[in-house]
């Protein structure tokens, strides 16, 4: 139970961090994009440090889990709780930082110089979460999400299973390059819970293109979990 219990907290807290750097950026101007993406980075290998030792090295997305369940880092039933923590940890975190932004953005904004009326609700930032298309065309952004899904999933469960004690940078580090590529052109989520909660929160009706992103980064990560076995067996062959 404590396994799944470290998956729920560590995606809650890795959605709140993102959740607020994403706010803070994008409303109050505080910090540029890179910031955002340091703090995303920076929180996962936190959470890794901190809930890994009880979580099979903590994943906190269902495409690291899947990837890990192929190359039986985990079991497959492992899997589906964990896959059931992790959104159940990710909606949490997410309802919890934006219902405690809201009042702070609304109330800043209407004492601002501007003398702005204007509010923001829930559902709009539940919007701005969920992945973009607008830079992109829908095949175009499909292919973006997957590669680096594929690169994030790959390099952190080949961490695991070769490098455990310095997985967290390596995974950190994998999504710091990941998102910063990613995020301008289709949101960079490159975390099926993390598409999910916003959506779940929205009524599941928000992103016309949802379930195509959702596809797109379980192939992925199932691919990636395919090459880190055949780097693996590679490896034993060679031995």
């Amino acid at each position: 139970m404590r396994k799944y219990l470290s998956e729920s907290f560590g995606t809650a807290f890795l959605v709140i961090f993102s959740t607020v750097a994403l706010v803070y950026v994008s409303t109050f101007q505080v910090g540029q994009m890179f910031d955002q993406v340091a703090i995303l980075a920076l929180s996962l290998v936190l959470m890794m440090f901190v809930f890994g030792p009880y979580a099979n090295g903590g994943h906190f997305n269902p495409a690291v889990s899947l990837a890990a369940a192929l190359n039986k880092q985990i079991t497959w039933k492992t899997f589906g709780f964990y896959l059931l923590s992790q959104v159940i940890g990710a909606v949490v975190g997410l309802f919890l930082a934006v219902s405690t932004l809201i009042p702070v953005i609304n109330t800043q904004m209407s004492s601002s110089s501007t003398g702005s009326t204007s509010t923001v609700s829930a559902s709009k930032i539940y919007e701005t979460l969920q992945p973009a298309t607008t830079a992109t065309s829908l095949p175009i952004a499909l292919t973006i999400e997957a590669v680096f899904t594929f690169f994030l999933v790959f390099v952190t469960v080949l961490a695991f299973q070769k490098m455990p004690k310095q997985a967290p940078v390596i995974a950190g580090l994998g999504l710091a390059v990941s998102t910063f590529v990613a995020y301008p052109l289709t949101g960079g989520l490159l975390n099926p819970a993390r598409v999910l909660a916003p959506a779940i929160m929205n009524g599941l009706g928000g992103s016309a293109h949802l379930w195509f992103f959702l596809i797109i980064e379980v192939l992925a990560a199932a691919l990636a979990g395919l090459a880190v076995k055949y780097y693996a067996k590679d490896e034993e062959a060679a031995a």
